[in-house]
């Protein structure tokens, strides 16, 4: 059995070398089996977390009737929807690019312009569906194209396919690299009818694949056991509420008045039978009461109804407590008690300026997740489309102004940040008036206003004696172009 584990000395040094040839597929294996295209029961051991159907299903359940969980998604969702986004450039690349992405999603001068992700489609509902990738633990976006005339550029549409009809994945054989979703559109006389969604026609997002593989890992996960005791409860509430909101009613025979009326015509004296019979027509009569159609009764006088003993009231206070806690519970993890903590007299406003910054570095790390999938898949495939003559390193990159999550260090030291400008230890360029700009929500400048170069050049006394100014007379012809009236107006340029 040794000779299983142990090598020689030479094979062993190959084994921890790079190898002459670089391989193309990965060794070994993701460590994660896929059964019927479905992950096993490695990562899941619950049965309603354990497909992807059954998990969507029961995570939009815990959305409908958990107020505590809906309001956590929604506060969640609505910081991120809430960054201001924009489409960052270097000097490689390609102004006519960042100015179609822009477009396309309408951020940058184009924001609120809409964009053109969709007619149902917005760069606001675009971030919501793929934050959803945290609720259910993953999310596909299905992609469309259409051809703009007008502005030259093939527009992407995204359309969101719901969790609920996500079926299975189709991998690639050896290398376990997922090519394509199966969803479940319906079950009939000719068996399941599915569609699939090609890997490279989607934008696919996975929460913590590290623990959920293709399933990822839902935020509500570890909160289930909680939204299934205080759902519990509640229902026994409601059975309790119901048959206590009414105190029970007794009846009661009294005996002499219905001997004494109840002989009828034959004039002899009560049976047995004839006491059974009233006590259960007494009881059929007492059964729905209560209820609407019954609200009132007619009952002869030998009738005599009241409530039972105090003692068989409803007490809803332990229940209720229980369910408090459980909610509790939930808000803590989901980090819904930051936000009321600290309101009250007794509140800590250290530990709330704490939490608050956890959520503004959590906010800003799944923006990065985002827009990293997007620019990963979906920009590329559009600079592929429409800007095919460019390179990677040209390709503009789809960002969010960090200024609009935390309050940027120059905002809250005004006055530190102005003597660093005006004794030069600190220059100002382009790119941090840009920045300034957008994190203080300052419009863009006039075409014709000066720039920073020209203003640096106006206080050196000479656009030479500025490094810009330098660079520019070493490269005429990379300077950055400027609008003149009288050439438009005698030159014709094509659109």
């Amino acid at each position: 059995m040794s000779l299983l584990y142990t090598v020689a000395s030479e094979k062993a040094e190959k084994l921890l070398q790079l190898p002459e040839e670089l391989p193309g597929r990965p060794p070994g294996y993701s460590g994660a089996p896929l059964v019927a295209g479905r992950v096993g029961r490695d990562f899941e051991h619950h049965n309603e977390w354990s497909a992807p159907r059954a998990r969507a299903l029961l995570v939009g359940r815990m959305l409908r009737t958990s107020p505590i969980l809906s309001l956590a998604e929604e506060y969640l969702t609505g910081r991120v929807t809430a960054v201001r986004l924009s489409v960052l450039r270097s000097e490689n690349t390609s102004e006519e690019a960042a100015d179609a992405v822009e477009r396309w999603l309408g951020v940058g001068k184009y924001q609120d312009s809409g964009g053109h992700l969709g007619e149902e489609m917005t760069m606001e509902l675009l971030l919501q569906h793929l934050m959803s990738a945290r609720i259910y633990g993953n999310v596909a976006m299905a992609e469309s194209w259409h051809y703009d005339e007008a502005a030259g550029l093939n527009w992407c549409h995204l359309h969101r396919r719901r969790q609920e009809s996500y079926d299975a994945y189709v991998t690639e054989q050896g290398t376990e690299r997922m090519v394509s979703l199966l969803q479940r559109v319906a079950v009939g006389r000719g068996g399941l009818e599915t569609r699939s969604i090609p890997r490279g026609q989607m934008l696919w997002l996975v929460h913590r694949p590290d623990v959920g593989w293709y399933d990822g890992r839902s935020v509500l996960r570890p909160v289930y056991g909680n939204w299934r005791s205080a759902q519990m409860r509640l229902a026994l509430e409601d059975v309790l509420a119901a048959r206590y909101a009414a105190p029970p009613q007794r009846g009661k025979l009294d005996v002499e008045l219905f001997s004494k009326y109840a002989s009828g015509e034959s004039g002899g004296p009560v049976t047995r039978d004839d006491y059974s019979t009233e006590l259960s027509h007494m009881q059929e009569q007492l059964k729905d009461l209560h209820s609407h159609e019954n609200a009132s009764v007619l009952f002869p006088s030998w009738w005599s109804l009241e409530e039972m003993a105090r003692q068989h009231n409803y007490d809803p206070a332990p229940l209720i407590r229980s369910v408090e806690y459980h909610e509790r519970a939930m808000a803590e993890r989901l980090y819904i008690a930051w936000v009321i903590q600290g309101r009250e007299s007794n509140g800590s406003r250290s530990m709330v300026q704490t939490q608050s910054r956890v959520m503004e570095d959590a906010t800003i790390d799944v923006l990065q997740w985002c827009l990293g999938a997007l620019n990963r898949q979906t920009l590329r495939r559009f600079m592929r489309a429409n800007f095919s003559q460019l390179s990677e390193d040209e390709y503009p990159i789809v960002s969010f102004e960090r200024g609009s999550v935390i309050a940027p260090w120059w905002q809250q030291n005004a006055q530190a940040f102005s003597s660093f400008v005006q004794n030069q230890i600190l220059t100002i360029g382009p790119e941090d008036e840009r920045a300034i700009r957008a994190a203080s929500e300052l419009p863009p400048p006039a075409e014709d206003s000066p720039g920073v170069v020209d203003r640096l050049a106006a206080q050196a006394g000479g656009r030479l004696r500025t490094a810009a100014g330098q660079r520019e007379a070493e490269n005429p012809g990379e300077s950055e172009p400027a609008p003149n009236e009288f050439v438009d107006r005698l030159v014709e340029r094509e659109d």
